[in-house]
């Protein structure tokens, strides 16, 4: 994806909070990882019962996301835009990465810019 793509996409999501679809929120340190991170979070339910969160998040390039727990509930990325490493395994547009219920995770951007994910939480 190109950067005018990104750029496309992270308009996009804005317009998607100022439309009420969406709710942003600039996060910095996100789970004391680095940078600057955007979260927007979608405002209507999800059609699966079992996702209690989901949204989007763009990383400013080198931010990270540090690494932390989910004990209680399950969280998938996908790759939208640039490229993310997480524990140790990179993933581009398209791939996803699984954290299941247990398990341990962080996310480093390492694009030349910005990245975006797709986020889904499930218990």
């Amino acid at each position: 994806m190109n950067e005018n793509a990104i750029r496309e996409l992270i308009e996009s999501l804005n317009r998607g909070v100022k439309e009420g679809g969406l709710r942003r929120r600039f996060v910095f340190r996100l789970k004391d990882g680095c940078g600057t991170c955007t979260i927007y979070t979608d405002r209507s339910k999800h059609p699966d019962p079992d996702v209690y969160e989901s949204g989007n998040i763009r990383m400013e390039r080198d931010a990270s996301i540090g690494m932390h727990a989910h004990e209680k509930d399950s969280e998938e990325y996908t790759v939208l835009a640039g490229k993310v490493i997480c524990n140790g395994v990179e993933y581009g547009p398209g791939e996803t990465m699984t954290c299941k219920k247990g398990e341990t995770h962080s996310c480093r951007n390492i694009a030349r810019g910005e990245s975006v994910l797709r986020f889904v939480k499930r218990m």
